[in-house]
């Protein structure tokens, strides 16, 4: 809550203004070494994650650990993160250091390079939680350790006095096109038609609003449950745009590979009735299945389309099948 005699009440003189200075290399290291808790940062498409870690800084690598399912699979799919870490008294004395690079899992591994690093890794953790990875570990459920190279590292420090006073320049303010009580007023209303919907316990949609464009971001069970989602906000008489990243959820255990995501792709396009064209083609790539070439008849395209659209694991479908005209020939009856 504001402090409302502040506001209304300024000093009577001119407070000392706060000293803002960059670190160098080694101070930004000695930060990364003296703490232990530190924030991961990772994106995915349009959506920004960041989650708090323990960690340990040694040798230009950051060493932490998580649950091997979860965020992990989200952050192994644009490998590069960023680490920040900070350290503050008071509002105008703090340090504050990013680095940034890649994050690499270990494992204990065959070679000796592979132990080496495993062991080290598993020494530097255990020097923050001695029990750790052990039958006595207080959260046995972060059993995937990592590290992250630091390809990257800069540093900011504040001091309350020795800086000097700037003012705002007279220049004019870019333009914010944004509406941020309709995007909220937008938001809910999405939020409220997505909650009309069954969906799954395993389901976490985000509902976010910018400029009037509705970002779908999270996680949901299965290709049918994402196309109903999108249908509910579709429906929504104010939804102009949307914007489709939703991610879908499958135990590890169970997650299709490739392989097989393209096999059940073919598998759906032999069901009875036969989908009897050898212009279509089916390629799965990073998830997502494409149909390429001609189909026989529009009718055929709608129904590859349907098909495809109920794949276990795919992401969903791109469309670059064309039609051909007239309708003649289109599905042949085993």
């Amino acid at each position: 809550m504001l402090n409302n005699t502040a506001v209304l009440d300024p000093p009577s003189r001119a407070l000392d203004a706060p000293l803002f200075s960059l670190l160098g290399k080694k101070a930004c290291e000695a930060i990364l070494a003296r703490n232990s808790v530190g924030r991961i940062a990772f994106s995915l498409h349009d959506s920004v994650r960041i989650v708090p870690i323990h960690y340990a800084y040694a040798s230009g690598w950051i060493y932490g650990r998580t649950a091997a399912a979860g965020k992990l699979q989200r952050i192994l799919r644009n490998r590069r993160v960023a680490f920040e870490i900070d350290e503050h008294t008071e509002p105008f004395r703090w340090r504050s250091v990013v680095a940034s690079g890649p994050l690499y899992l270990i494992e204990p591994g065959t070679t000796p390079s592979d132990r080496r690093v495993h062991m080290k890794a598993v020494s530097l953790i255990r020097q923050l939680v001695p029990s750790a990875l052990t039958s006595s570990d207080p959260v046995p459920f972060r059993d995937q350790l990592f590290r992250i190279r630091v390809a990257e590292i800069s540093g900011r420090e504040s001091g309350p006095t020795g800086g000097r006073r700037v003012f705002p320049k007279s220049e004019k303010a870019a333009p914010d096109t944004g509406e941020a009580e309709s995007d909220a007023i937008l938001c809910h209303r999405v939020e409220n038609a997505l909650a009309k919907l069954s969906l799954s316990p395993q389901s976490l949609i985000h509902v976010d609003a910018f400029d009037g464009v509705i970002a779908l971001t999270g996680t949901s069970e299965d290709a049918i449950e994402r196309s109903a989602i999108e249908g509910a906000v579709l429906g929504v008489p104010e939804v102009r745009a949307v914007v489709q990243e939703l991610e879908t959820v499958f135990p590890s255990e169970q997650q299709p590979t490739p392989t097989e995501i393209a096999r059940e792709a073919v598998r759906q396009l032999r069901l009875s009735p036969l989908v009897a064209d050898r212009g279509i083609k089916v390629v799965a790539e990073h998830g997502w299945l494409r149909l390429e070439g001609v189909a026989n008849s529009p009718k055929t395209h709608d129904e590859a389309i349907r098909r495809l659209r109920g794949v276990k694991g795919a992401r969903g479908v791109i469309d670059r099948l064309r039609a051909m005209e007239p309708a003649t020939a289109q599905l042949v009856t085993d």
